[in-house]
């Protein structure tokens, strides 16, 4: 199958070709300013972490044209991270497409592409983790008059503005690369997931129920991932929470999903505390989980959605790191954020699961190394730390 969509890409591609004054940097910007551009559609329909990736990008257009009717194209996922900004009008919300094999639907999509033609569109935008040969189709049968996104191996074909690709660059920076297409010239890397009152009300109470003393550390630990190739060892977890747990006033607070409860039940139960140990599952909304990390004074974490989040924040954080994929693409060490990270022959492997059976590269991360960067974050000046 895979065969078959690369020789569509490739016909594609000899098929149709792009106008030259399309592609110049300041085509779409002129346009804009001209007024000739009054509707852009966002389009994300992937996970939680290219959801994020994509919020810098975001912000700087909603922000910049204020004036502009913004809308987007989401699944459910996309939606959580969005919905409270103000800015965008409509969201068109595809409940039933996921990234995950087996679990695309397209009778609802079509639906909603047919009431997005509708609203004849004058631009149409995709986050650069959209370069599977499906977005720019999706792209196309918006209807949209012009269709930005990249072209990687022919698969954007139909994407008749296409910015420059660099692989060398991580995904917040690539996405940036759209915006001077737009004639925003500077825009912040910073991650973005906007909160509600509410969710930080329901955060802070929380974190102060945990606490015993204000003076307490309040250590959050997010240890699953969809991908096995990106899990650490339960043992090592349990190991690693009993040297924690030797810190002076630390509490420790396990969060996930649902279906993360069983191996996280199984941790908490191994270290016999339930005064200073807790489980989180599935008690917070993606917007309380991040002012929840902000509460906190360590995050914890593997490659993950939620590590996102706590790139949200300006909470110190210690990120176990897979080698399947390139070195920061998608999140880069700080004073605030440490990766721990292993280098192994079989690196960038891309895989779901270990395809040697091993998992070396989280197997070399030992608890010593994570304990003693645990202490090394939370004994510095949280204040300092932050504005670092």
């Amino acid at each position: 199958m895979q065969f078959i969509f690369n020789l569509a890409a490739r016909a594609g591609s000899l098929l149709i070709k792009r106008s030259p004054e399309m592609q110049q940097p300041n085509f779409l910007a002129e346009k804009i300013k001209r007024g000739e551009v009054k509707k852009i559609l966002l389009i994300q329909l992937q996970q939680l972490g290219d959801n994020l990736v994509f919020t810098p990008t975001v912000k700087a257009i909603v922000e910049h044209f204020s004036h502009l009717h913004i809308d987007m194209l989401v699944n459910t996922v996309g939606y959580q991270v969005y919905k409270n900004i103000p800015q965008i009008k409509t969201f068109y919300v595809d409940s039933t497409w996921y990234w995950g094999k087996g679990d695309r639907k397209l009778l609802p999509l079509l639906k909603l592409l047919l009431q997005i033609r509708r609203g004849r569109y004058d631009l149409a935008i995709l986050d650069v983790t959209c370069v599977a040969l499906k977005y720019p189709v999706i792209s196309f049968l918006t209807g949209a008059t012009f269709r930005m996104g990249l072209d990687v191996n022919h698969r954007g074909f139909l994407n008749n503005i296409v910015p420059p690709f660099h692989r060398d660059k991580n995904f917040v920076e690539q996405n940036l690369e759209l915006l001077p297409f737009l004639g925003i010239e500077h825009a912040s890397t910073a991650l973005w997931l906007p909160c509600t009152e509410s969710d930080k009300t329901t955060a802070r109470a929380l974190a102060d129920k945990l606490k015993q003393d204000p003076s307490d550390k309040l250590i959050v630990i997010h240890q699953g991932s969809n991908w096995s190739s990106k899990q650490w060892f339960a043992e090592r977890w349990i190991e690693l929470c009993r040297k924690l747990l030797d810190i002076d006033g630390a509490r420790i607070a396990f969060m996930g999903v649902e279906r993360e409860r069983e191996q996280v039940e199984r941790i908490v139960l191994e270290l016999h505390d339930t005064k200073r140990v807790f489980s989180l599952i599935g008690k917070t909304t993606i917007h309380e989980l991040k002012e929840f990390i902000e509460q906190s004074d360590l995050f914890i974490t593997v490659d993950t959605g939620p590590m996102h989040i706590g790139n949200c924040t300006q909470t110190p954080m210690i990120v176990l790191m897979s080698a399947i994929d390139k070195e920061d693409r998608w999140i880069q060490a700080s004073e605030r954020v440490a990766v721990i990270r292993k280098e192994v022959e079989c690196k960038y492997c891309l895989s779901e699961h270990c395809p040697l059976g091993t998992k070396e590269c989280m197997s070399l991360i030992s608890v010593a190394e994570v304990a003693h960067m645990a202490e090394a974050m939370l004994a510095q000046d949280r204040v300092l730390l932050r504005k670092k």
